[in-house]
């Protein structure tokens, strides 16, 4: 072990641009690899470096810690008998550092009996810790990059050795859910557990001793892996980072379908054009601005929002753009509510956000036909192929009896038991955040986790001594949105898991339109963001944060309560 210490890693961050929207929705269309060499031919290509305008946290110092053997030596090293994590490594080569990134050991190979993976181990700068990254949509690739994206400069500045996995399979499309239950379970929750067991392994082989330290973070689908992890496996990672989390993918079907049956016309055509989009938006902006105390462009809780779109349907002399069809009103109203059955009884946590209109032209729901989702994600993942032939978007029954069927039929994937008493009291920490203009995830079913998961272990009080939430105001799913913010939850989470200092608050940046950057503090939840009534709209001093009058009542009224979601 080295006498010398890491590198603070701080001031500002500069890392890759957010991933595509479509691979990281709930289940969304990812191009696909081919089989069988692991982490060869599904590997995602490195997006282009772009500025953040983010202030990062530093990490805590530690020594450094120098490999025991040369990179290319661990193809020799047999790992194949590692309990819950057999592996095979096929190459391990030198990548050298950038800019941006430090120089890395990278090892490819896969986890019995197909789940691939890349594992990048410093070769100069390691500090004992571990990061295993999260995947996306219906996974089937192996993604190189965290959320939220000003985080991979510290993921990738050599304090950590860095690992992601495939979900053990390829492509996704949804047919390799057609290949039986073992498959399934990996992606529902065995791979990222063991390829955590495996990574570790390797890793003391390389450097001769387990991570000191072991973090996870991923979002949407990678959210709902990180919280898989606290709820099954909660003794892998000291501490987790679940963004956006697609906790209860079959139920979230409900919406997709939902919005892909309303989304286009009887011809196909769909609905909503970026002129509609950008009226509504305006319009719901407009009216729930002022909601928070300040006229800042940004609604910070959505729930709080009521706007009828029937206000925008034209009036006589006027003509779209400058106002909403009687067709296209109807369709937001329904985007909003969200699913529900013939009595009104919601079929899901609600519907679209008030704020995030402007994302809807790019949602799967409506830029896709619909089809590929339904085969994809219902007939093959959820009722592996025995659905009849002629069941389609437009064929579905918004009621209870196929609500339940749904919902038993994909209970494997679905990581919403908010038992977390074994991960608290192991001293696992977790942050669960979301941008709050999440198109794919909403505004209601991640408070609604939050307020389950306390009454389970107590109370608020003692679940905010493990579990922190952020719910951050115009941002999109995994990152973007119509205030783009980025916020550094990887150095909160090191410095709660090493220094016991629990993140009160999180920083967020944001380049607006006019390229003006508006730093803005988000609390941990339940403290509000308030303006104190003067000064700056970007400057982060004129913020404060305020606890709320009345406690929250957070649970959700939907047909899924009752089944413990």
């Amino acid at each position: 072990m080295q006498l010398l210490t890491s590198s603070n890693h701080a001031g500002r961050c500069c890392g890759v641009p957010a991933l595509a929207a479509v691979a990281l929705f709930f289940i969304g269309t990812i191009a696909s690899g081919q089989a069988p060499e692991p982490a060869k031919r599904t590997t995602q290509a490195t997006p282009a470096i772009a500025a953040s305008p983010v202030d990062m946290v530093p990490l805590p110092e530690r020594r450094l810690i120098a490999p025991t053997m040369e990179c290319a030596a661990l193809v020799a090293k047999d790992f194949s008998r590692v309990a819950e994590g057999p592996a095979r490594i096929q190459s391990a080569t030198i990548e050298p550092a950038t800019a941006q990134r430090a120089e890395f050991c990278v090892v490819k190979g896969y986890v019995a009996p197909t789940v691939q993976f890349e594992l990048r181990l410093p070769t100069t700068t390691w500090t004992g810790r571990y990061l295993q990254g999260g995947c996306g949509g219906n996974c089937g690739i192996i993604l190189n990059t965290v959320a939220p994206r000003c985080d991979n400069s510290t993921a990738f500045a050599g304090a950590f050795a860095v690992g992601f996995e495939n979900s053990g399979h390829v492509g996704g499309d949804g047919v390799w859910a057609l290949g039986g239950e073992e498959v399934r379970e990996d992606f529902a929750f065995r791979a990222a557990h063991a390829f955590a067991v495996a990574a570790k392994a390797i890793i003391s082989g390389f450097y001769g001793q387990t991570p000191d330290f072991s973090y996870f973070q991923g979002c949407s689908d990678g959210g709902r892996e990180a919280m898989a992890e606290t709820q099954r496996y909660p003794w892998d990672f000291n501490g987790v980072i679940a963004g956006s989390p697609a906790f209860a993918i079959a139920e979230a079907m409900e919406r997709f379908i939902w919005e892909a049956r309303w989304g286009r016309d009887d011809r196909g055509v769909l609905v909503f054009d970026s002129g509609a989009a950008t009226l509504l938006h305006e319009a719901v902006i407009n009216a729930c601005d002022l909601l928070d105390g300040a006229r800042d462009g940004q609604i910070d809780d959505p729930r709080r929002c009521h706007f009828d779109p029937r206000s925008l349907i034209c009036r006589p002399g006027q003509s779209p753009p400058e106002c909403l069809t009687a067709l296209q009103a109807e369709v937001a109203q329904k985007f909003y509510d969200g699913p529900v059955d013939g009595s009104g009884r919601h079929l899901f946590y609600g519907g679209e956000p008030y704020g995030s209109e402007l994302s809807w032209l790019e949602r799967y729901a409506l830029a896709a036909a619909g089809s590929s989702m339904f085969d994809d994600a219902v007939r093959n993942m959820m009722f592996q192929g025995s659905l009849d032939a002629d069941a389609s978007v437009r064929t579905w029954r918004f009621d209870l009896s196929a609500f339940r069927e749904l919902s038993r039929r994909g209970a494997l994937f679905d990581a919403s038991s908010p038992d977390l008493r074994a991960f608290a009291g192991g001293g696992g920490k977790l942050i669960l955040w979301q941008g709050f203009a999440d198109p794919a995830a909403g505004a209601y079913g991640l408070p609604d986790y939050y307020q389950r998961v306390g009454q389970v272990v107590g109370g608020l009080e003692l679940e905010r001594q493990f579990a922190r939430m952020f719910l951050i105001p115009g941002v999109y799913h995994c990152g973007g949105g119509y205030v783009p913010y980025e916020e550094d939850f990887l150095g909160a989470l090191v410095n709660w898991v090493e220094r016991g200092a629990a993140p009160d608050q999180i920083m967020a940046a944001a380049v607006l339109k006019d390229g003006a950057v508006r730093r803005r503090p988000v609390f941990a939840y339940p403290v509000q963001t308030r303006y104190r009534g003067r000064g700056d709209m970007n400057d982060p001093r004129n913020f404060v944060g305020r606890p709320p009058a009345v406690a929250n009542n957070d649970l959700y009224d939907w047909a899924g309560a009752s089944a413990g979601h």
